[in-house]
C-alpha cells in the first residue's frame, strides 16, 4: 500500500514542470492517466526521448485527439471522475472544450484542479507562453547568474521547471488533505515565474533594504572569503570559508600558517576587501593537488568544498552517487532501449519509498485501451474509436 493509491490523476500536462508533479503523484501510488495529443507529449522527441523519460514514470498513457467529438467525451468522462487534475494548457484553451476548472467543477465539485502555466492565470503575461530560460530571464536569476564582464548566462538544467512541478506536487497534496479532512475540492494556480520570483527572495529583500543590485560574481560566493571557484592541479573546486574557524583550517591544511598572521587577511572583512590578493596566495597551494584530493582534505577539516565534476564523473565513477542509490535503470520508450536516470531524491525509514521508479515511462497510447476498458467502452466502441481516429494506442 502507498500513501496515495486511492487517488485518481488525471494528466493534461507536457513538457517537464507538469510531468515533475504528475510523477512525484504517481511514486506515492496515485493512478496516473496521461492524456496525450495524437503526436505525443512535445518533449516525448527532444534529446532522443532523454529528456521525456525521467519524469513520466509510473503513469498510464492514453492518446486522444480532444478536437474530435469522441476524444473530447472521453477526456471529459475522465475528468468528471478524477480526484486531481494537473493541466499546462495555455490559458482559456481548455474553457474551449468545458474542461476548465469552472466547468469541470459544475460536474465534479470536488476536483482538486492545478493549472501550471508560464506566468500563471492572472496579470498582463498570463497569455505569453513560458520556457525555463525565458523564465530565468525575466525573474532577475539571468541577470546574476554568469560574470560580470560577460552577457548575463542561463542554467542549463530545467531548474525553474523542476521546481514548479515540485511545488506543484506539493500544493497538490495539501489540498487533498484539505479536502479529506472535510474542506472542498480548489484551484491550484502556480507558475514557472512565480516560482522563480520565489527564488530570488534574498536579493529581492536586500535590494528592498539596500538599493542594490546583484552583480554577476561568477565563480565568486558572497559573504566571506575565499569563497568561490579555484583552478586546481587537473580542474577546479569550489571552497567556501564562512568563519574565522574555517579560515584557519584552511591555512592550517594548506600550511600556511604566515596567512592568518597577514593584517590584511585578519578578519572577514579584511579578506573581502583584499580577496584577488588572497586568492593569489591560495592559488599555486591549490594547484598541488587535484580536485578530489584537496575536496577530501577539506571536507575532512570541516570545510566546505566541492570538485567541479562532469555528468560523466558522476554516472561513471562516484562512491558517493552509488552508495546513495541515485541512479536507477529505467527504459526510454522512444528508441527502445535500456538506459540509466537518476532516482528520485528521498527515502523513508518505513518503506514508503526507495527512489527507485514503479513502473518505465509509457509509449504513446500504451494504455488507450485499458482505460477506455475502464470507462466501460466495449470492444466495438473502442474499435471504433481507433478507426475515427479519436484515440490512438502504441503498436
Amino acid at each position: 500500500m502507498k500513501p496515495l493509491d486511492d487517488l485518481t490523476v488525471v494528466d493534461l500536462t507536457q513538457s517537464v514542470a507538469g510531468p515533475v508533479s504528475t510523477q512525484l503523484l504517481a511514486e506515492m501510488g496515485a493512478t496516473v492517466l496521461k492524456v496525450e495529443p495524437p503526436s505525443g507529449d512535445n518533449f516525448r522527441n527532444l534529446m532522443n526521448g532523454n529528456i521525456f523519460v525521467p519524469f513520466n514514470h509510473g503513469k498510464q498513457s492514453l492518446c486522444v485527439d480532444m478536437k474530435t467529438d469522441d476524444g473530447h467525451a472521453v477526456v471529459t468522462e475522465l475528468a468528471d471522475e478524477a480526484d486531481v487534475i494537473v493541466e499546462s494548457f495555455r490559458p482559456g484553451v481548455l474553457e474551449q472544450y468545458d474542461l476548465d476548472y469552472e466547468s469541470v467543477t459544475e460536474r465534479n465539485e470536488d476536483v482538486v484542479y492545478c493549472s501550471l502555466s508560464g506566468f500563471g492565470r492572472t496579470g498582463p503575461y498570463q497569455s505569453y507562453p513560458g520556457y525555463d530560460p525565458c523564465i530565468q530571464a525575466i525573474s532577475g536569476l539571468m541577470a546574476i547568474n554568469g560574470y560580470a564582464d560577460r552577457p548575463p548566462a542561463r542554467i542549463r538544467a530545467s531548474l525553474i521547471d523542476c521546481g514548479t512541478g515540485a511545488n506543484a506536487a506539493f500544493a497538490i497534496l495539501a489540498a487533498v488533505r484539505n479536502r479529506d479532512r472535510g474542506g472542498d475540492g480548489t484551484h491550484i494556480d502556480i507558475s514557472l515565474f512565480d516560482v522563480a520570483i520565489s527564488w530570488m527572495s534574498y536579493w529581492i529583500t536586500n535590494y528592498d533594504q539596500t538599493g542594490e543590485l546583484p552583480e554577476r560574481a561568477g565563480g565568486k560566493g558572497i559573504g566571506s572569503a575565499p569563497n568561490g571557484v579555484f583552478p586546481t592541479g587537473d580542474g577546479h573546486i569550489y571552497v567556501a570559508t564562512l568563519s574565522e574557524g574555517m579560515y584557519e583550517r584552511l591555512c592550517t591544511v594548506l600550511d600556511r600558517q604566515d596567512l592568518l598572521e597577514d593584517d590584511r587577511f585578519e578578519t572577514i572583512d579584511d579578506r573581502i576587501d583584499h580577496r584577488e590578493t588572497l586568492r593569489d596566495e591560495l592559488i599555486p597551494e591549490f594547484e598541488a593537488y587535484t580536485s578530489t584530493e584537496l575536496e577530501g582534505k577539506l571536507l575532512d577539516a570541516g570545510i566546505p568544498a566541492g570538485a567541479v565534476r562532469t555528468v560523466a564523473d558522476l554516472v561513471d565513477d562516484n562512491e558517493h552517487v552509488d552508495a546513495r542509490s541515485m541512479l536507477v535503470d529505467t527504459y526510454n520508450p522512444e528508441v527502445d532501449e535500456d538506459v540509466v536516470t537518476a532516482g528520485l531524491p528521498f527515502r523513508f525509514s518505513t518503506g514508503i519509498h526507495d527512489g527507485g521508479f514503479s513502473s518505465r515511462p509509457p509509449k504513446k497510447g500504451e494504455h488507450t485501451e485499458t482505460i477506455l476498458e475502464a470507462l466501460s467502452y466495449s470492444a466495438s466502441e473502442i474499435e471504433r474509436l481507433h478507426e475515427t481516429g479519436a484515440v490512438i494506442s502504441s503498436s
